[in-house]
């Protein structure tokens, strides 16, 4: 398989929300989902090449494999801040907006993000000229620099590049189990990401229509393991560090 592979230097602190986490309960996950990747290259389609390019850039973007390559260390910070929420009962209580605490974590990611895009050459190259216009993964804010050209790599079969791990995993829906499961099962952490569905379209995407994006159907979600182990801890930080 044909892969094009890309690396990011973080230039902020990253932050994603967990498919579960509430809004006031907002723990981080470690790196960018394949949804949230597939959603800046989207973005950058849209900004460069307008709407009408953006819907045609879609199909091409869904048809991607995905990989991974984290950093070396990862060290996430957790704190308790004051945040505004719409009140339930804005007439009873006579006003719009409630203060509540919440609980947020940031990720410093020591080292550079890599990513494969694995697909058929067609595809790869609608997508190369838009690695250069993704500033951020995940939360707005999450600001990502390309630090060059991104290089071609060909590998036997569906294998990834070396050093990535392949973003795929087993999903349970409904009490059934889906995907493919792992041949092996290596020391890690257990990150629950989210993809694009099968059933997902543009419009669904496309925050100016009425239609929705179903869980299961148009986003999935399913268990991938990050070679990490914690090192050190304390009440406000967690360091991670890669398993060799």
């Amino acid at each position: 398989m044909r892969w094009l592979v890309a690396y990011y230097q973080p230039v902020s602190l990253f932050s994603l929300k967990q498919g579960e986490a509430t809004s006031t309960g907002g723990k981080s996950l470690l790196v960018p989902t394949p949804f949230a990747i597939r959603m800046a290259l989207l973005d950058a389609a849209i900004r460069t090449r307008g709407v009408e390019e953006g819907s045609k850039t879609f199909d091409h973007i869904r048809s991607l494999k995905l990989a991974l390559r984290p950093p070396d260390r990862i060290a996430v910070s957790n704190l308790f801040t004051k945040i505004l929420k719409p009140e339930r009962n804005p007439e009873e209580r006579g006003r719009a907006m409630q203060q509540t605490i919440a609980f947020r974590e940031y990720v410093h990611l020591q080292g550079r993000l890599g990513l494969a895009f694995g697909g058929s050459p067609e595809h790869l190259r609608a997508i190369a000229p838009l690695l250069a216009q993704i500033t951020y993964f995940g939360k707005r804010g999450s600001f990502f620099q390309l630090m060059g050209p991104p290089e071609e790599i060909e590998t036997e079969g569906e294998a990834t590049p070396e050093g990535f791990l392949p973003l795929v995993g087993p999903s349970i829906n409904g009490g059934n189990m889906e995907g493919r499961m792992p041949a092996s099962f290596p020391l890690g952490l257990i990150q629950r990401l989210d993809d694009w569905g099968p059933e997902l379209t543009f419009n669904k995407v496309n925050i100016y229509t009425q239609e929705r994006i179903r869980l299961q159907r148009d986003r999935v979600r399913y268990d991938v393991i990050l070679p990490y182990r914690i090192t050190r801890s304390g009440r406000g930080f967690t360091v991670y560090e890669m398993i060799t």
